[in-house]
């Protein structure tokens, strides 16, 4: 395989989930949203020049929310060859505590409690976090690191490093 990467711009984004027992926060985008419009995600958006993951991470969350996060921990990347000239590589964060209020009709769409499974199986959700969310929520995670790839808006191949940790465990 010959893979020319001097083709592609490397866009960093920031991804967060609030988890409050078997509930996650959700956010279905508005439907202006130029990028999965009427989908229910999480929270997150691009780093800006200057920023540190974990500055954005924060920034996007509050903008988005209202809320803060108060025990933000990292749990993974996930990088996308988008097939649009693009490699996406998201910083997956996850939180349980939080302080503040939610905002009342935010301009980035309806924001709501829903079950984790319900989440998982809905029909509307952005595709991507199906791959990696069972997996960022476990306690005591092995880092997620997984790679897709996508093209005409469908993701076609994707590997994770699920083996990667299962092979180095003591037998």
């Amino acid at each position: 395989m010959n893979l020319d990467l001097s083709q592609h711009k490397v866009s960093p984004l920031v991804m967060v989930f609030l988890k409050n027992g078997q509930k996650i926060l959700t956010l279905k985008r508005a439907a202006h949203k130029q990028i999965f419009p009427n989908k229910l995600s999480g929270f997150g958006g691009k780093i800006e020049p200057g920023e540190d993951i974990f500055t954005a991470v924060h920034r996007e969350f509050t903008e988005e929310t209202g809320l803060t996060i108060t025990d933000l921990k990292f749990r993974g990347n996930f990088i996308v060859f988008m097939g649009n000239g693009f490699i996406n590589i998201l910083y997956i964060f996850v939180g349980t505590q939080f302080t503040g209020s939610l905002k009342q009709n935010p301009d980035e769409g309806v924001i709501s409690w829903m079950d984790i499974a319900g989440f998982l199986n809905h029909p509307d959700r952005v595709d991507h976090i199906g791959y990696y969310l069972t997996q960022v929520f476990q306690d005591n995670p092995d880092l997620y690191v997984g790679i897709a790839n996508r093209e005409n808006g469908t993701i076609v191949d994707y590997t994770d490093n699920r083996q990667h940790f299962q092979d180095r465990k003591p037998k």
